[in-house]
């Protein structure tokens, strides 16, 4: 009985917070936005975006959570299909761990690539502040504090990718280039006297900014081209290209079967309804090609129009009607008519 009542509880719980997010998501659709923010919805809208991800990544976890426990046990005891079990959870863990590996691969490559991408922001944001007047450093301060961060920053390129061991490639020679170009541009930064922005010194920034922008473009394409040859990649794309997206294009070819042999089912003349339908798909087919025009001029104009204004009717339809199921399903489940997975007592 207890038990029956915790049940009963936390069914009351799961319908009272799907009706009230039903409730805020349509009020903040259909209201206006200065509805909105007069009753406070426009503020707390991020955070509620941000609770209903939290809840998707769940979802995500509670659903492999679920798959690795059916197909886990259906392994452990060696059901009938536990070979096609063992496949999936061999599939699912191997592509979990190149991922992973691949993302702990890429964190390096990216912080690197972010500290040459601060030159470039640093060099625009002096000339920012100093048009708008903002409080900070001297401007001859920044424009020195510039010129040691890019050569830190160029050091650390010379002693990393442009390393005198590392194999040469195009890739290669446009990033040393890069380096080059922006090493001669700090070089010869223009002297400044006051905290006014003069022409040559905004030139100077803009060209160092632009500089900057160019070395972060050739090494990130410096960085894709090794991080291509590296074993992890090299496994990520033997998983996703080699298997998964083949195994997909051998399912949809085996589908193609399967729509032909429906086809030539319903393409049977027995009936008015399907002697019109083999009628238009003959029309059609033969429009499409070049023999339709040797058989009739007209057949190309009778297939357009027929995709145009027949077809396009069905498929109106079709959408509105699936439109207006979906809309009562979403009813449904607002109001917790599809509940009976929530409550232990018999509808």
């Amino acid at each position: 009985m207890e038990v029956r009542q915790a049940a009963d509880r936390r069914a009351q719980i799961i319908r009272l917070f799907t009706l009230l997010g039903g409730v805020y998501f349509f009020a903040y659709f259909l209201l206006p936005e200065s509805a909105i923010e007069a009753i406070g919805l426009k503020e707390r809208q991020e955070p509620i975006s941000n609770g209903f991800i939290a809840i998707g990544a769940m979802a995500i976890g509670l659903g492999l959570l679920n798959l690795v426990s059916a197909h886990g046990s259906r392994l452990a005891f060696r059901k009938k299909g536990w070979v096609y079990s063992l496949a999936l959870l061999s599939g699912l863990f191997s592509m979990i761990v190149v991922t992973a590996l691949q993302w702990r691969q890429s964190l390096g490559a990216t912080a690197e690539l972010r500290k040459i991408q601060v030159v470039s922001d640093f060099a625009q944001r002096i000339s920012q502040d100093a048009e708008g007047q903002k409080p900070a450093p001297p401007l001859s301060t920044r424009i020195e504090a510039l010129q040691r961060y890019a050569s830190e920053q160029l050091s650390a390129l010379d002693v990393g990718a442009l390393s005198p061991g590392t194999s040469d490639s195009p890739l290669r020679g446009e990033l040393r280039q890069s380096a080059q170009a922006l090493r001669e541009k700090i070089s010869v930064a223009p002297a400044e006297s006051g905290e006014a922005l003069t022409p040559p010194t905004k030139e100077w920034l803009e060209a160092v900014a632009k500089a900057g922008s160019k070395l972060g473009a050739a090494l990130s394409a410096y960085q894709r081209e090794l991080a291509s040859g590296t074993t992890v990649q090299q496994l990520y794309s033997l998983l996703y290209e080699g298997v998964f997206t083949q195994l997909g294009a051998a399912m949809f070819a085996l589908l193609g079967v399967y729509i032909a042999s429906a086809a030539f089912r319903a393409f049977r003349i027995r009936t008015v309804e399907s002697a019109l339908m083999m009628t238009a798909a003959l029309v059609v087919m033969l429009g499409q090609i070049s023999l339709g025009r040797m058989v009739s001029d007209q057949l190309p104009e009778l297939r357009q129009w027929l995709l145009e204004v027949p077809n396009s009717a069905a498929f109106r339809a079709i959408r509105l009607g699936a439109a207006v199921a979906g809309l009562m399903l979403a009813i449904r489940m607002w109001l917790s008519i599809e509940s009976r997975s929530f409550s232990s007592r018999k509808k």
